[in-house]
């Protein structure tokens, strides 16, 4: 799991996402049984952990804190079988819920949070791995096998940067055919740990990758990418 610009991996016991489908009842007197259609989606995050007394600025700890504050929604997301290109994702603006730290005697000081979204969420499929980029290059596609036309949402974490005066623009493409590409969001330029929300609208096409602009003396920028169909 990555929350903002951090890796919580290390940190954490449980990770429980959830999704749900609110359904509602359109049953009429003409109806012979109760029928219904999909309403709302809801998608939730629970997790355990172990707590970090660092408190120092962009400390996972700190982030935490100021989201809370603040109420902002951060870019969060989990992946059940690790970020390497292609693998589901869940995408999950989130917004904290709940945040709790506990402790017993003779046990670790620990911590739980639950979120909700912020903004529209999905399972979708990562378009980078949690790893180094060091130079400009286009990622690996994904291939959806068909086209959509309900947009999408987009998240980037960069949570380790190096180098002398790096700087470094992440475009999502999309494209009908694997081999002509076209912008589908582009994400703030970057030359420091961050995260980022783009949603977009209308049509994604069936093929999508990550493309990186990277500049600066010996640059590094530990990033990972997903994408979520909406």
């Amino acid at each position: 799991m990555i929350y903002g610009s951090n890796a919580l991996a290390a940190y954490l016991r449980s990770v429980s996402p959830s999704a749900s489908v609110e359904m509602l009842d359109v049953t009429t007197l003409a109806d012979t049984a109760k029928t219904f259609t999909p309403g709302l989606e809801d998608f939730t995050l629970g997790i355990e952990g172990l707590f970090d007394t660092d408190t120092a600025a962009g400390s996972i700890w700190a982030n935490i804190t100021a989201a809370i504050n603040a109420g902002s929604i951060v870019a969060t997301s989990v992946a059940p079988t690790g970020f390497a290109v292609g693998n589901s994702v869940w995408v999950l603006p989130a917004r904290t819920v709940n945040y709790e730290v506990s402790s017993a005697v003779a046990d670790v000081v620990g911590f739980s949070m639950s979120f909700g979204a912020g903004s529209p969420a999905n399972v979708g499929v990562s378009l980078a791995d949690l790893a180094a980029i060091t130079a400009t290059a286009n990622g690996t596609s994904v291939d959806n096998a068909a086209a959509t036309s309900n947009g999408s949402v987009a998240q980037i974490h960069v949570t380790a940067v190096s180098g002398t005066t790096p700087t470094m623009t992440v475009v999502v493409q999309h494209s009908t055919n694997n081999s002509t590409w076209a912008t589908l969001g582009t994400f703030t330029a970057t030359t420091g740990t961050t995260s980022e929300v783009i949603t977009t609208t209308g049509t994604v096409n069936r093929y999508v990758r990550a493309q990186y602009t990277v500049g600066g003396t010996t640059p590094s920028f530990t990033c990972q990418v997903s994408l979520a169909r909406l």
